[in-house]
């Protein structure tokens, strides 16, 4: 015990110091030097199990994994081959304990060797995954990354994010999963660059590829799309209703990208999601509102739409009569919060009160900005090929390998002389409506 405690101390102020996030973060990934290079430039760093939140994991690997408390170090010891290791948290530190060995610090870094399997199994759940991994202590959870090459995550993207069973589209989702996390975040704090659900793109490991998604992958090695030379913000949803939408209109604080312009979209016709209706508890709906809002809400009015026909803004009805407008993103979320994920499936749509329950009419699923999946299936469908669906929803956008690319995003403006798409003739560009929908 006494010599445990010993070690531990020891190891701590130096794996403290070496672990802290103020290590400097690339891009795509971090570059490690010195005995043990976690991770590669091309590697994607992705924390995982980011929503189980969890406190324990349990890790088995296909080969032998050095442990160390920095990648400048000689290795700890050794994880062996088809032994388990336990990994906790520890009096403000990550716990590693195999066998013989009990080591706690700020930081673990696990080196599997390249195309190595390494199995995590925590809260219920189990995955497998490649590449290298940093442990360490987030609170009262186990922050876990894995540094995947790059490759290996795309196809595992793909085949989370397009289930779809076409080629030329699923080459489409490789191309703009493989820029997407090229061109990183600013989301987080720079110990990863994405999380592996829907606040990046959804990402489960080895577990999930498939012979189509690995294929696509290896077809399209390499490309990424970019726009005077800059990686493009590679944005996608699942279903346009037939219009993508202007990336400003949907999110307010961007500036006017060129190659985000709405347009009509006559392939996403194929998708189960094109239109939609719900019906759901007015109470429900209502009880959301308050919950995101605060204070009474009676009902709501329908608010100015965007060229694309989807709502830019909705208006609360209070009890005193006074009419307070939200942004339509805002509600939909409110709204799916508290009624099912499903209710409103985009910011297009058309509302009424029958009775006691809200019926909503709409169109598509997502923020309807850059590539719709089922449109590039439709695309894929109709002969396009992945090349045809890429300029189709990345207008202007060009098509070239990594190594031509510049990381940095571009400051964009809008070019005047880009054709953009008339809105359909059912929508006005900024449309106000006044019907009362619930009181």
């Amino acid at each position: 015990m006494a010599f445990w405690l010993a070690f531990t101390y020891m190891l701590r102020a130096p794996a403290r110091w070496l672990g802290c996030r103020a290590i400097a973060v690339g891009t795509v990934g971090l570059l490690l030097v010195g005995s043990a290079p976690v991770a590669q430039a091309q590697d994607v760093r992705v924390r995982i199990f980011d929503r189980l939140s969890p406190r324990q994991v349990e890790l088995v690997s296909s080969r032998r994994i050095p442990v160390h408390t920095s990648p400048e170090r000689a290795p700890l010891f050794h994880i062996e081959p088809g032994s388990i290791a336990q990994l906790s948290l520890h009096r403000g530190d990550v716990r590693i304990e195999h066998g013989s060995h009990r080591v706690a610090a700020s930081t673990l870094y696990l080196s599997a060797p390249s195309r190595a399997a390494t199995t995590l199994r925590t809260a219920g759940a189990q995955r497998s995954y490649t590449g290298a991994f940093e442990i360490r202590p987030d609170g009262a959870t186990l922050e876990v990354v894995n540094a995947v090459p790059l490759e290996q995550y795309v196809a595992s993207v793909v085949a989370s994010e397009y289930g779809l069973d076409d080629v030329e589209g699923a080459k489409a989702m490789a191309v703009v999963a493989r820029t997407y996390a090229v061109r990183g975040s600013d989301k987080f704090d720079g110990a990863y660059t994405h999380v592996d659900h829907t606040i990046s793109q959804v990402y489960r490991g080895l577990s999930t590829i498939t012979e189509a998604s690995r294929a696509a992958a290896q077809a399209t090695a390499g490309e990424v799309l970019t726009y005077n030379s800059h990686l493009i913000e590679a944005v996608y949803f699942s279903s346009s209703g037939g219009h993508t939408a202007n990336n400003e209109n949907v999110w307010d604080a961007s500036e006017e990208l060129p190659y985000l312009r709405g347009r009509q979209d006559p392939y996403d016709s194929v998708a189960p999601h094109h239109t939609w209706q719900t019906s759901v508890s007015r109470a429900a709906v209502l009880r959301g509102l308050e919950r995101q809002f605060g204070g009474s809400v009676r009902g709501f009015y329908l608010g100015d739409t965007s060229p694309s026909g989807r709502l830019l803004t909705l208006e609360l009805l209070r009890p005193s009569g006074a009419r307070e407008p939200v942004e339509a993103g805002a509600f939909r979320r409110a709204v799916n919060r508290a009624a099912g994920r499903e209710v409103l499936r985009s910011t297009w749509f058309e509302a009424r009160r029958q009775g006691s329950r809200y019926v909503f009419d709409g169109r598509g699923y997502g923020h309807g900005v850059g590539m719709s999946q089922w449109g590039a299936h439709g695309m894929a469908q109709a002969g396009r090929s992945y090349r045809d669906i890429l300029a189709f929803y990345y207008q202007g956008a060009t098509l070239t390998q990594l190594d031509n690319a510049d990381r940095p995003p571009a400051q964009l403006a809008l070019d005047d002389t880009a054709p953009e798409e008339p809105p359909p003739a059912s929508s006005a560009s900024t449309r106000s409506r006044s019907g009362r929908i619930g009181w």
